[in-house]
């Protein structure tokens, strides 16, 4: 189990335009992806993972940080209407832990939650891919985003660069 101080992960705290539920959203899509099933302790202002992942430390470009940021951008809004929808037709404020990649994690849903499940993994999945990453190298991203804040603060520059419609290209 991997536990994420919000301070740990973004070593100056939540990065400012980044109002705290989009990032903890950011997260719990990688965490989706990677297999982790996020949760947030709002006491400790903790993210954990329940699957356990080993850093490694492996270059990666300019080009695959944006990738990974539009990737996580797009994704987002989707993973909350997911959310809301599953948390709607449960009836209740526990979501069921869902991970993409093991099919047993959606086998034992409802009809109706394991299809907005499948509907999400698809289209996030579908979005990665789109952004020219695989998901293997949008995991493997994660794991570094974990362990790496040089790496977690060209994410986050990014996606607040995404976010005011800035351009780094000419």
């Amino acid at each position: 189990m991997i536990r994420l101080r919000f301070n740990s992960l973004f070593p100056t705290g939540t990065p400012s335009g980044l109002p705290r539920s989009f990032t903890i959203g950011i997260l719990s899509v990688a965490g989706l992806l990677f297999g982790g099933v996020p949760t947030l302790q709002p006491q400790a202002s903790t993210l954990v993972f329940s699957d356990t992942a080993s850093a490694q430390t492996v270059a990666i470009t300019t080009e695959e940080v944006r990738n990974y940021a539009r990737s996580v951008l797009a994704i987002e809004p989707i993973r909350q209407t997911a959310y809301d929808e599953i948390k709607r037709i449960s009836g209740s404020n526990q979501v069921p832990a869902i991970a993409c990649h093991r099919p047993d994690s959606l086998t034992s849903l409802g009809r109706d939650i394991r299809r907005i499940a499948v509907q999400y993994c698809n289209q996030a999945i579908g979005i990665v891919e789109g952004n020219a990453l695989t998901i293997t190298r949008f995991n493997t991203i994660t794991t570094n985003l974990q362990s790496s804040p040089e790496l977690a603060t060209q994410i986050q520059d990014e996606l607040i660069r995404l976010q005011q419609g800035t351009s780094t290209n000419p």
